[in-house]
């Protein structure tokens, strides 16, 4: 088993990849059998877990930061009992697959496609395994410390939602002060959405790492350091205080603030030196980046200007129209910044590791 567990984990830690094996159990397949977990593995961010309900259904789940917590379920009810059957598993960004062959007289191989799973497993910083969230439950975000130290943070995902979420209930809000209130309820879910912009980027930059995709970090580093730092071998220092510390390079970067996501340019050339993005390229409507920047830079302003200030772009009237801060602003901007997100998203999910030549296939099986 343990030899199967280190093949799957090989296979696992990749954007997409399959594995199959033959499966021997005296006890999973049968009519009778209690419950439990068959197989599990952490391998990076992933995750990949096998087990067997009471109802005999076989269960499989995928999880990984970008794509969440997948399931695919395979009802055993009616076949008779058996000890050994041929597993396949295969996964995507898109899509995830379960097959099932059981070594019986007559057998078929059974299949089931993967929807988003209710109930969401994390991987964390001390490799451990936790379930997030279940059946009719609300969650937000989930922090876990242990010992004083983070293991479980919010996916990137996550942490876009809880803002978005919280743009929401500020917008519920009600005040005797009028025009005032608007103004401030609106320069507020400004503010949260350009925070919540800033930490969906900086995790999602990390998580790429975990999900197999290798950064390029020679890159990256000679992209945000000086010349002096770069010259006096910087680049090997900053790597033996990350191989002390069990960090990668480009996650040092980000600890020594040496790359900030709320500066623009900043995250378009960090993802762009570590990991081939191009922001300027993504699926993104005519006018979505200006309007972008545009609403970061109104963001600045109400911060170091004003909570209370009305017309966002009063330095550039009368050459331009007035704009003034009101809740449809902020609806336009929580368009503008979702549109956003989601094709930034979508382009990390498209990445791929380098092949180690030009034969090796892009999943793993065992």
């Amino acid at each position: 088993m343990s030899e199967l567990v280190e093949q799957i984990a090989e296979a696992l830690c990749r954007p997409e990849g399959s594995v199959e094996f033959e499966f021997q159990s005296d006890c999973a397949f049968k009519e009778n059998a209690e419950a439990g977990i068959l197989i599990e593995v952490p391998a990076g961010g992933h995750y990949f877990r096998l087990e067997r309900t009471d109802e005999r259904i076989l269960r499989f789940y995928h999880s990984s930061p970008g794509t969440g917590t997948r399931v695919a379920e395979i009802p055993l009810a009616g076949l008779p009992d058996f000890e050994q059957a041929y597993l396949a598993l295969t996964w995507t960004p898109a899509e995830m697959s379960f097959y099932c062959g059981p070594r019986i007289p007559d057998g078929c191989l059974l299949s089931a496609r993967g929807q988003q799973s209710s109930v969401r497993f994390r991987v964390g910083k001390d490799n451990g395994i936790f379930q997030v969230g279940d059946e009719g439950v609300e969650e937000v975000v989930t922090r876990v410390r242990k010992g004083g130290q983070l293991v479980l943070a919010p996916s990137a995902v996550e942490t876009w939602k809880s803002a978005v979420k919280a743009v929401e209930v500020l917008s519920t809000g009600e005040s005797d002060y009028g025009y005032a209130f608007e103004v401030v309820q609106a320069n507020a879910a400004l503010s949260v959405l350009v925070t919540g912009l800033e930490c969906y980027a900086k995790t999602r930059f990390l998580e790429i790492e975990a999900e197999g995709i290798p950064a390029d970090s020679a890159k990256t580093y000679a992209a945000f350091t000086s010349r002096t730092e770069r010259e006096s071998g910087g680049l090997a220092k900053l790597t033996a205080q990350a191989q002390k510390h069990g960090f990668s390079i480009v996650e040092m970067l980000v600890n020594l603030d040496k790359i900030n996501f709320q500066n623009f340019d900043h995250l378009k050339r960090a993802y762009k030196t570590a990991y081939g993005i191009k922001i300027g390229e993504l699926s993104l409507g005519a006018e979505t980046l200006s309007q972008l920047r545009q609403f970061i830079r109104y963001r600045h302003r109400v911060v170091h200007v004003s909570w209370l200030l009305t017309m966002l772009n009063e330095e550039n009237v009368p050459t331009e129209e007035p704009i003034f801060m009101k809740s449809e602003t902020v609806e336009q901007a929580l368009t503008c910044f979702d549109e956003f997100v989601q094709a930034l998203h979508q382009a990390t999910l498209r990445l791929r590791p380098p092949l180690p030549d030009s034969s090796s296939p892009t999943s793993g099986s065992t």
